[in-house]
């Protein structure tokens, strides 16, 4: 595909992720502060009830961190990373009246949930910043690695999306089984509570799946020693989800762009 028509279905994307995040709101008195006050509210009832079970036991590398900042960094990639693959099991039957339309790009449908997704992981970003600042937190000297965690996490998320995308249109009982797999994989992944606890107290197999077969744990733990300096990265470990982000954004399109042909007879 030309790069000139490439940037074109890419604005396109973006002007239809914008009407989304109205159109998800329309129907209520708050409109697009649903957008920013339910992610807000979950994290603060995470913080309250899991600053109080993991006080002093937040291990070598985060004890002088505060529990808000832990959770929060972390957290903006999940909540990011959530909304897309979560919502991407419905976003071809949500938008089928588009089907029928041959001159469309389909593939920029999986691109849709990125408005509010952004928008929810600018909100707790911009809450973590600031209480940096209140706390009087410097950024750790490879901050800027960041960047390239929430590529990582952009291409698992894209990639998982393209795939569920055009699965659960032959596969409708997707749609309940990914919302409860983000649920098993949040709660494997050490965002409330720090890694140290699953190594001092864990069964071995419980610890090879948070630890070692979780890409998210690598994402979660970079990040935090990222921002805080706390630890050395594991630049390595970082190169390979990259890796495994493209490889999966491919294999993702490339299995959406086989199954569109049938989305028309099927919705």
């Amino acid at each position: 595909m030309p790069s000139h028509s490439i940037w074109r279905h890419l604005l396109l994307a973006w002007r239809i992720a914008r009407q989304d995040l109205i159109n998800r709101y329309a129907g209520s008195y708050a409109g697009t502060a649903w957008a920013i006050g339910v992610p807000l509210i979950y994290a603060i009832i995470n913080t309250v009830v899991f600053s109080t079970l993991m006080s002093n036991r937040m291990g070598q590398y985060y004890g002088n961190i505060p529990f808000v900042l832990f959770y929060f960094i972390p957290f903006s990639l999940w909540i990011f990373f959530s909304e897309i693959v979560g919502r991407s099991t419905g976003i071809v039957g949500e938008y089928r009246y588009l089907i029928s339309k041959i001159a469309f790009p389909f593939w920029v449908l999986p691109l849709v949930p990125l408005a509010s997704a952004l928008l929810s992981q600018a909100i707790v970003l911009t809450l973590a910043l600031g209480l940096m600042q209140y706390n009087h937190i410097a950024f750790g000297p490879m901050a800027g690695a960041y960047l390239l965690v929430w590529l990582a996490c952009l291409l698992l998320a894209l990639g998982l999306a393209y795939a569920l995308a055009a699965l659960t249109v032959y596969i409708p009982d997707l749609a309940q089984i990914v919302p409860v797999c983000l649920n098993i994989i949040f709660w494997l992944t050490p965002i409330l509570y720090p890694a140290t606890l699953v190594q001092e107290h864990g069964a071995p197999w419980l610890q090879a799946i948070v630890m070692d077969w979780n890409p998210f744990y690598y994402l979660v733990e970079t990040s935090r020693h990222a921002f805080f300096g706390t630890a050395p990265l594991q630049l390595g470990a970082l190169a390979g989800i990259l890796l495994l982000g493209a490889v999966l954004t491919t294999a993702g399109m490339a299995l959406f762009k086989k199954l569109k042909p049938g989305f028309s007879d099927v919705l």
